[in-house]
């Protein structure tokens, strides 16, 4: 089988202090209690899973205690830690954003910090600078925190970076190309160096126009996709605020077709069964969505156009093509 899940993802809040036009998260006041995703994560270790990572919602602002507390118990059972997402403006003052993010060191989170900062997100860049200082100085790592923007609006992304590192007295280099960075370029009023200096890779996130983000951008871009059987955005178990499990964190993560469990009464085994007994979920891994499209073609489905949007054709053929004619 093709799913072959290397980390655990937990998304203890889908509330969020901001409400980005692209962001297709289903706000709820539900939360996951960590009590599950620590007997989750032990039974995950004892099959050989010992990475974790958080997203959301906004996790520090709606779910701070969980991430002090299974950030926490990772570090004690020898589990790695892989990335938080954030917005970085969820704090309060300076004395809150301290507070939280020491609190979080001294749980002995070693892992990185990713911050959205794009065209779609309407953050204070002053905000987000003071977040990134804070953090650097605290962990005292010029890489602890790493930047990911959603495509489709790059030149005001560009702006925005380009801006950011002003604030941090850096400098923004390679955006467009393979390796982004904002780096430190010293300090312009002193000849002293850095007490920490910058370095702050940029990785980009495909926009997926579903739902919501679907009036943002045309999916169907005339180009077909490249084949990656979900190596990006699949392997991994997405563990939503109700518990329940989806082996994906693109963007038909939402849909209940790929609902494969729940952690409140389902372990490991369990969920790979499951996963086993999922047709669909089963071809998405083993047989790659180019060759499930050409099996629907050959079914007679017919396609709006072409798309080079991975997620965006998994959503589409979830929510738009009969189940019949998905199943072998």
């Amino acid at each position: 089988m093709g799913f072959k899940p290397e980390e655990i993802l937990f998304m203890p809040t889908a509330d969020c202090n901001l409400l980005c036009p692209h962001c297709n998260v289903k706000r709820s006041k539900g939360a996951l209690s960590a009590g599950l995703a620590k007997k989750f994560m032990l039974d995950c270790k004892s099959h050989g899973i010992k990475r974790i990572g958080f997203t959301g919602g906004e996790p520090f602002s709606f779910a701070p205690d969980f991430l002090f507390s299974v950030t926490e118990f990772a570090a004690k059972n020898g589990i790695l830690f892989n990335t938080i997402m954030t917005n970085a403006v969820w704090f309060k003052d300076i004395c809150e954003l301290n507070r939280t993010l020491q609190r979080l060191f001294d749980a002995r989170y070693d892992g990185s910090i990713c911050i959205s900062v794009d065209a779609y997100h309407k953050q204070s860049l002053k905000k987000v600078a003071l977040f990134i200082k804070e953090a650097c100085s605290i962990w005292r790592r010029p890489d602890i925190v790493s930047i990911a923007y959603v495509t489709g609006r790059d030149r005001v992304t560009k702006k925005k970076l380009q801006r950011l590192a002003g604030l941090l007295k850096a400098r923004l280099s390679g955006f467009g190309g393979t390796h982004p960075v904002i780096r430190s370029t010293g300090n312009n009023n002193s000849r002293a160096p850095l007490k920490v200096p910058y370095h702050i890779k940029i990785a980009k996130i495909d926009l997926s126009p579903v739902g919501r983000a679907l009036r943002l951008k045309n999916p169907w871009d005339g180009r077909w996709f490249k084949e990656d059987y979900c190596k990006g955005p699949g392997n991994v178990f997405l563990v939503e605020p109700s518990g329940d499990v989806k082996p994906c964190c693109g963007y038909a993560n939402e849909l209940k077709e790929l609902t494969i469990g729940n952690i409140k009464k389902d372990g490991l085994p369990k969920l790979m069964k499951n996963i086993r007994q999922n047709e669909i979920i089963c071809d998405i891994f083993d047989l790659g969505l180019q060759r499930l499209r050409e099996r629907l073609r050959s079914r007679g489905i017919k396609f709006p156009g072409k798309t080079g949007n991975n997620c965006f054709f998994c959503h589409y053929i979830l929510t738009k093509v009969p189940r019949e004619a998905l199943l072998r």
